[in-house]
């Protein structure tokens, strides 16, 4: 398998990525970690570039609001994880660009969602905050909560906001919509958040205590059954590859120092996950077995997020090239 770089943009500390898509448009969305721009790309038209927000930043997870070229983006998640001020705001697109209105404060959230109800009424609102106060940057003493509520979209704002009772979680980094659920991790390992329904409330199942940065699933053995990729250690140095039961298939050596971008899923007729850390050689790799077996992509890019998504016929690779200050993208030749 082939990848070649056929776009680049400068954007200092890229982090948060999306694509969004609904009826005739089409966009690459790339925000940055640090006081400066979000920009959209016009897939349609030679990656034209529209700045969505100047400045303010610290954006960590964008959201796309189901069938609408709007979204939802987190902010001011700075300095560092000490981010008190982090805030949630919604852009709203007129045929330009966006416009923005503020949903509201939501301290030191890291990792957010909405998730349609199953009576097609609204969203549920999920966030998974990294603390609950802090003193300083390094300070963990206060666990971080998972928050639950209503989404209202036409008000834009979040309405019954609660955190999950008898639960807290140390260093979230990780968060994955799956089919009906979620997956959420952090120091306490790997857990499974599911949505109320007209008999029970949310729901959440320890399924690893194994703690984890970061998780995406794919069936990269072909065996019919989606294993899963992990990042351990809070942007830890070591990747494990688990059955669909969190037995372990093989784990790496500490040889990826900052891990952070992951994804998982299909590149032709078969599946892979491609990961990238952002200390020492900052590689970005294709994975291309459940022992962890490797082909680079690009190295010394340090990617902090990314994605793949097909346009025309053709498969690209987006990613945040965080510490080379680069949005990417690259076509995959799939042999």
């Amino acid at each position: 398998m082939k990848f070649e770089k056929i776009f680049k943009d400068e954007l200092d500390h890229c982090y948060a990525i999306m694509r969004l898509q609904q009826g005739d448009h089409d966009f690459i969305v790339v925000a940055s970690e640090e006081n400066k721009p979000c920009y959209a790309y016009d897939l349609n038209n030679d990656y034209q570039r529209t700045t969505v927000w100047p400045d303010v930043g610290g954006t960590m997870t964008m959201v796309q609001i189901p069938g609408t070229l709007n979204f939802l983006a987190t902010q001011k998640f700075y300095p560092g994880f000490n981010s008190a001020a982090c805030r949630i705001v919604k852009e709203t697109f007129n045929g330009q660009d966006w416009d923005q209105t503020i949903v509201g404060d939501f301290p030191y959230i890291h990792r957010f969602d909405i998730l349609p109800k199953a009576d097609g009424k609204g969203y549920w609102y999920v966030g998974c905050s990294i603390a609950n106060s802090k003193k300083d940057t390094d300070d963990w003493t206060d666990p971080g909560k998972v928050w639950v509520g209503d989404y209202d979209d036409d008000a834009a704002r979040v309405d019954n906001l609660r955190a999950l009772p008898d639960f807290t979680l140390t260093k979230n980094h990780g968060y994955k919509r799956m089919n009906g659920y979620s997956l959420i991790t952090g120091v306490q390992g790997i857990f499974k958040l599911t949505p109320p329904t007209a008999t029970a409330d949310w729901q959440l199942e320890q399924l690893s205590d194994i703690e984890t940065s970061d998780i995406f699933s794919a069936d990269i053995n072909q065996d019919g059954r989606e294993e899963y990729l992990t990042i351990e250690g809070f942007h830890g140095p070591y990747l494990r590859v688990s059955d669909d039961h969190f037995n372990s298939i093989a784990r790496s050596e500490a040889d990826t120092p900052f891990g952070h971008a992951i994804w998982g899923g299909k590149l032709g007729n078969r599946d892979y996950f491609i990961f990238g850390w952002r200390s020492g050689k900052q590689n970005l790799e294709l994975i291309t077995s459940d022992h962890l077996d490797a082909q680079l992509i690009d190295q010394q890019v340090g990617p902090s997020n990314v994605t793949v998504y097909e346009k025309n016929g053709q498969t690209y690779l987006l990613s945040a090239n965080r510490e080379a200050n680069q949005v990417a993208i690259y076509a995959i030749d799939i042999d």
